[in-house]
């Protein structure tokens, strides 16, 4: 009640105030992960722009997570910009800010045109450019990251700091051929210990994509290597060969390889898999719809592991509506040693979002996934498996922008696991005001929480500041935690602060630094986080 209290206040506040600025929110979703890229579709992302950012709400706070390397008409692909974790499904925001003071033919002068999304970059066949009049020419591109985290406590023994490094190269067009290369590698230790890696390269080394393409014609293709494929993005990286071939409004791809190793992400020979997948695209003036049925075996050592179909629809074609589904359903098990083929419900994600106004937007959503089951790699667990604990959950959000730059939302959440005695509820509200003193960006949060374990409430307040023109952004965050445990009486409050600054040094080297303090009454917790990137 001391949220909803608070929104409506500030709503009354708000008609007070006026800018002259035209701000607006565009809602998008992430349609698959690699190691090195995130891509996101969008109703419409005519204006997103190459350096723009992609938001996420962390604690019911606009936090900029992407920035954005290319876009197209309805999608764009970007960088994480820091530590910041993001899944297929995921919604995020970009935030696009006309100042309405400029005239039409300033507008026009300022704006950097689109570098538009190659077809293969958004997970679409590449076009034969010997057909369509286009030379082939190479373009290299590659991306190298130092990053470290450091976790300090007045506990001993709890001191850690860990070390990253990271590198991507990508070459279009080898020699400007049909052949193009695609690579990223991780290496991460902990500072003066390297026992974990002296016993295994792989503890430290990640190999996520490292693979040769080849375009056979038109619209085909052939992948070798370790790849991630973005059409079936829930089965990670591939090692192996990959087909696939496109028309006009339907694709199909093949799928023969390794999954890596579940222990430390190296290549195990006794892991195979394969499979097909075809779906289906169209395209209107609203936005486009994408549908995909695929089926996979997998098996470890000659036995299957696991059968399962993947279906995933996204469709925005419908004026200011967006609807995703992703579904899996297992088709093998084990029941008493022997085999049987039947028929599982796996995983069942379903949204909605639905731009009302330019003004007001609602979102709903319901999760229900349960524990995938492989029969032969965890047939040691496959007894405490079979009990199948599931979640469910039903998430609803609203976003009001009642003005310029000032953004108000609530969200609610319910979600139930098997064993709890009590379902988790949630509720969280925010306001964010963009047109502070001194162009600050101001946001106030709360968040109210009843599990079966623990209620409680989280309330918070950010500022974050541009400078340069946007080469420098700084943060400061704080956050007060009030916890009651159910079990006990004990109860836990917690403050929290946070500062963050990104340089962008010049136009393709960038540095970030990121602290957070957790203080308690006798513990107090530090953690830094540092990153510097090179990009060529």
């Amino acid at each position: 009640m001391r949220i909803i209290f608070f929104i409506f206040l500030m709503i009354g506040v708000s008609v007070t105030l006026s800018a002259q600025v035209e701000s607006d929110e565009i809602e998008g979703s992430v349609t698959f992960v690699t190691a090195q890229n995130v891509y996101v579709k969008f109703a419409s992302a005519k204006k997103i722009k190459p350096g723009d950012k992609i938001f996420v709400r962390k604690n019911n706070v606009l936090v900029p997570v992407l920035v954005v390397d290319y876009s197209s008409s309805i999608s764009c692909v970007g960088k994480l910009t820091g530590d910041q974790k993001l899944k297929e499904g995921d919604k995020v925001i970009a935030l696009i800010i006309i100042d309405k003071s400029e005239s039409k033919r300033e507008q026009e002068n300022r704006r950097v045109e689109a570098i538009p999304v190659s077809d293969e970059v958004m997970g679409k066949s590449v076009k034969d450019s010997t057909k369509t009049g286009q030379v082939r020419k190479q373009d290299v591109r590659g991306r190298l990251q130092f990053s470290s985290y450091s976790n300090l406590s007045n506990l001993a023994g709890t001191e850690s700091h860990r070390l990253r490094y990271t590198m991507s190269l990508d070459v279009l067009n080898v020699a400007d051929s049909r052949l193009s290369f695609e690579s990223y590698v991780s290496f991460t230790h902990k500072l003066n210990d390297w026992a974990p890696i002296k016993a295994d390269i792989f503890n430290g080394l990640k190999i996520y994509d490292l693979n040769l393409k080849y375009e056979i014609g038109k619209s085909t293709a052939i992948w070798v290597g370790r790849k991630i494929n973005p059409k079936v993005a829930s089965l990670g990286a591939i090692d192996g060969i990959q087909f696939e071939s496109a028309g006009k409004y339907f694709y199909f791809g093949v799928v023969a390889g390794m999954r890596p190793d579940y222990t430390d992400y190296g290549f195990n020979s006794k892991l195979p898999e394969y499979g097909v997948y075809l779906g289906q695209t169209l395209e209107n003036k609203n936005g486009m719809m994408q549908t995909s049925v695929a089926v996979f075996e997998q098996t470890n050592a000659g036995n299957t592991d696991r059968r399962y179909a993947y279906f995933q629809h996204d469709n925005s074609l419908l004026n200011n509506v967006n609807l995703f589904v992703s579904s899996e359903v297992d088709l093998y098990k084990v029941v008493n040693g022997l085999p049987v083929n039947g028929y599982t419900l796996t995983s069942l994600y379903a949204s909605l979002n639905f731009r009302i106004t330019k003004r007001l937007s609602i979102m709903g959503s319901y999760d229900n996934r349960k524990n995938v089951i492989y029969y032969e790699t965890f047939k040691n667990y496959v007894d405490q498996l079979l009990e199948d604990a599931s979640r469910q959950g039903v998430q609803v959000r609203i976003n009001y922008r009642p003005i310029n730059y000032m953004n108000i939302g609530v969200s609610s959440s319910y979600r139930l696991r098997d064993k709890d005695f009590l379902p988790t509820k949630n509720v969280n509200g925010y306001l964010s005001y963009g047109k502070m003193p001194l162009g600050i960006t101001a946001s106030l949060s709360g968040n109210l929480i009843q599990t079966s374990y623990v209620n409680g409430s989280v309330y918070g307040i950010r500022l974050d500041k541009s400078l340069m023109s946007g080469k420098m952004n700084w943060g400061l965050n704080y956050r007060y935690v009030d916890y009651q445990f159910v079990s006990n009486s004990n109860t836990l409050q917690q403050h929290i602060g946070e500062a963050d600054l990104s340089v962008q040094v010049t136009r393709k080297f960038s540095l970030s630094v990121n602290y957070e303090g957790t203080f308690e009454k006798v513990n107090k917790y530090h953690s830094i986080y540092f990153s510097a990137i090179k990009r060529f």
